[in-house]
């Protein structure tokens, strides 16, 4: 009996692989690695994976259970997949029954069908096409449906309908054999229609074009390439084309962007160069979406698909290539749960597909930049714009001493009257929401600090509220202070709610779009914005890191960052590369075309070296010297990092768990001389959502040495005597230390 074994994975936090029988039935034709089987688990049923149909019997007696239903036919994970999968669960540390699920929709992880959506079908029948007409005259509506299907032979239900062919007569016919029904899968994929194409390729030049010859010869190997162009170098065509190559010889293509925001506007560029088999994929997409998009780029019939992060598990019939787009983005790496890296997860996918891999952006991870300066990546240099603008120019202000007018200097509200005078659109970026960060009680000093986090609460208005933008706690504005009664309270700093009020004030006669998380949360509403903008009348942008991603704003010829020194200062050794990264990204959205453009860094300390690098050098440079300090630390990436934190409603018992679980690995293994513990250590903001956090980070120069150690830590942490009190994660190659 037992050699009728099958493992299975099912998605629950366990690292082990469940073995079930086959019943009789199943012997001859048993189900393949990657179908989906329905099991009992304990006292529930579960929707898990085929992992294995030759699993081996266990040395002591077991009873085992029997799979209740086979969902597929035919597997719908490939071998590459499984793979991919296989390896995401060893490299990060997690239950690979859990990993396995991601890489389905989510209606396939509760058991539905892979189908596309089922549609009612009739058709016409031998008899109807010679029954006599005229024996339906008592009923007319019969005899004129029996016409419309002599002419088309088959309608669907819905069309039907629009044919003005009730149910009631559709029925009646059927009772008499004139038609049959049936039900049919309506993929929502037709054949290509280049009629709608944009067939004129733009014209590249020298540095573009030398980046697409590179492309197209990779295409049967795998390179991976920095796609390392300043902002509006005009990297999208560069990709675009090597896509078009791609396509041309059948295979497919994977775009993984950072943003929801920037899909739409992508795949309406993408179909005008490709047509309509080009489909995006993200969360705010709906089940049914989300199944036809997976089912339509699994069997081949979408050549596109751009997504974010979790685009990066979508399994396709013959992918060609994948493109990262501004792949130091750290929307790409998931922050809870399982915390992988879908730009590593590309170059992984890429090395089992043997293709080409591109990872684009004008500010490059120091980890990509140090990959490409060590020739593990070939590197396509754009340093010209491609409609042959200038950068924008810096102007340092300094902000000790002088009066701000709600955050932005006099000679900032000066220079952004003086450009919409001529008909220009101006860009402020303030990357705090809200109205103000903190509430202030001025009688007693009373702060508005959040109950569950080490965190103040912003002040927001509309409705005025306090909201916590850690854990999301809100609630009403206090009528009066909770210390000492007095109703004199002050809104101190600003947000981006506070700087839109005294723009609309200031400039009265110019549209002020505000674009932050909150004025973007209904559906579509940011293409609203960006339609807006692309008229390309004078008005005042004004937002947050949204609007500094990818996004190409002709008119826009001054860029205002008003707080410049945020993150300079930072517990986080990564904090100086993402002000960098996001100062150079949002100065990269002025002068673009035709209209020459300057950048206003507003500074309390504009002689901070990073920011006279900035202003003086490029981000190449900056970054370059990021690396030198990087390696005299053994910080990333000279070294491998790996993060383990506890959390539980008491300080005490996250720290001992963490005191602990290091105690115990000690006494299984002596720890290698190249790995470096730093902790137990409260992490930077110990309390969040009414938790402690406690933690250790681990540096090794040796990236097996790392995770021979988090392997031993893992059999710990899984023990069955392991505390139940506290909630714990490994985090791989961590980009935060909030």
């Amino acid at each position: 009996m037992t050699d009728n074994l099958i493992e299975v994975l099912v998605p629950i936090p366990l690292l082990e692989k469940f073995s079930y029988l086959l019943p009789k039935k199943l012997y001859s034709n048993p189900p393949k690695p990657g179908s989906r089987v329905i099991v009992p688990f304990g006292n529930r049923t579960l929707v898990g994976v085929v992992w294995n149909t030759d699993a081996k019997q266990l040395k002591k007696p077991k009873k085992y259970k029997y799979i209740k239903e086979v969902l597929d036919v035919e597997p719908l994970l490939d071998k590459e997949s499984l793979e991919l999968a296989d390896w995401a669960s060893r490299y990060y540390h997690y239950p690979l029954g859990e990993v396995i699920s991601y890489f389905f929709p989510p209606s396939l992880r509760k058991g539905k069908e892979a189908k596309f959506l089922e549609t009612k079908f009739f058709e016409l029948t031998s008899k109807g096409e010679f029954f006599d007409r005229a024996e339906l005259s008592r009923a007319p509506s019969q005899s004129k449906a029996l016409e419309l299907f002599r002419t088309e032979k088959e309608f669907s239900q819905m069309t039907a309908k629009a044919y003005g062919i009730s149910t009631a007569t559709l029925n009646d016919l059927l009772s008499k054999g004139l038609i049959t029904k049936y039900v049919r899968e309506l993929s929502p994929y037709k054949k290509q229609d280049n009629s709608s194409v944009d067939s004129k390729k733009k014209k590249l030049n020298e540095e573009q074009q030398h980046a697409v010859n590179s492309l197209n010869k990779a295409t049967d190997s795998n390179t991976v390439f920095l796609l390392n162009g300043i902002t509006g170098s005009g990297k999208t065509e560069v990709y675009l084309q090597a896509i078009k190559n791609i396509i041309s010889q059948g295979k497919q293509a994977l775009i993984l962007i950072p943003e929801i925001g920037l899909a739409p506007q992508a795949e309406e560029r993408f179909k005008r160069y490709f047509g309509e088999r080009v489909l995006s994929f993200h969360s705010a997409k709906n089940e049914r979406e989300k199944l036809d998009a997976w089912l339509g780029a699994s069997k081949g019939l979408v050549d596109i698909i751009i997504g974010t992060r979790s685009s990066i598990f979508m399994p396709m019939k013959n992918l060609g290539l994948i493109v990262v787009d501004e792949e130091h983005d750290l929307s790409f790496k998931q922050a809870e749960r399982f915390r992988y890296s879908a730009r590593d997860m590309a170059l992984y996918r890429a090395k089992i597909k043997k293709i080409p891999i591109v990872l684009a952006s004008a500010t490059p991870s120091l980890e990509t930049l140090n990959n490409s300066l060590v020739n593990k990546y070939k590197v396509l240099n754009l340093t010209k714009r491609a409609t042959g603008a200038q950068l924008p120019k810096y102007t340092p202000i300094g902000l000790r001493g002088k009066e701000l007018h709600e955050g932005l200097s006099g000679e900032l509200v000066d220079l952004t009257e003086e450009e919409l005078t001529k008909g220009n659109q101006v860009l402020i970026f303030l990357n705090r929401r809200g109205y103000a960060p903190s509430l202030i009680c001025r009688s007693c000093g009373w702060v508005s600090n959040c109950e569950r986090c080490d965190a103040h609460m912003t002040v927001h208005t509309g409705p005025l509220r306090l909201h916590c933008h850690h854990c999301e706690a809100q609630k009403e504005k206090p009528k009066s202070c909770p210390s000492c009664s007095s109703n004199d309270f002050q809104s101190y700093g600003y947000g981006t709610a506070r700087v839109e009020e005294f723009l609309k004030k200031r400039f009265s006669k110019f549209p002020v779009l505000r674009i932050d998380s909150d004025t973007t949360k209904k559906k579509d509403s940011l293409n609203v914005y960006l339609d807006s903008i692309k008229e390309g009348k004078p008005m005042i942008l004004l937002g947050t890191q949204l609007l500094a991603k990818g996004h190409h704003f002709p008119d826009v010829t001054l860029v205002g960052i008003l707080d410049a020194d945020s993150g300079l200062f930072s517990a986080d050794f990564r904090g100086s590369e993402r002000v960098a990264q996001l100062m150079t990204q949002v100065a990269g959205r002025a002068g673009r075309d035709k209209k020459p453009g300057k950048v206003i860094l507003q500074s309390y300390c504009p002689e901070h070296p990073q920011i006279e690098e900035l202003i003086t050098g490029s981000y190449q440079s900056f970054a370059l010297n990021l690396l030198e300090e990087r390696k005299s630390a053994k910080t990333p990436p000279f070294s491998f990092q790996a993060k383990i934190q506890s959390e539980s409603p008491n300080s005490y018992v996250s720290r001992d768990f963490i005191i602990n679980l290091l105690e115990a690995a000690s006494k299984v293994k002596k720890l290698p001389k190249d790995l470096r513990v730093v902790g137990p250590l409260p992490a930077v903001m110990e309390k969040k959502s009414g938790v402690f956090r406690w933690e250790i980070n681990i540096f090794s120069g040796s990236r097996k040495s790392l995770h021979e150690f988090l392997d031993l830590t893992q059999t710990i942490l899984y023990m069955p005597s392991t505390s139940k009190k506290v909630r714990w994660s490994v985090d791989v190659d961590p980009i935060s230390l909030i």
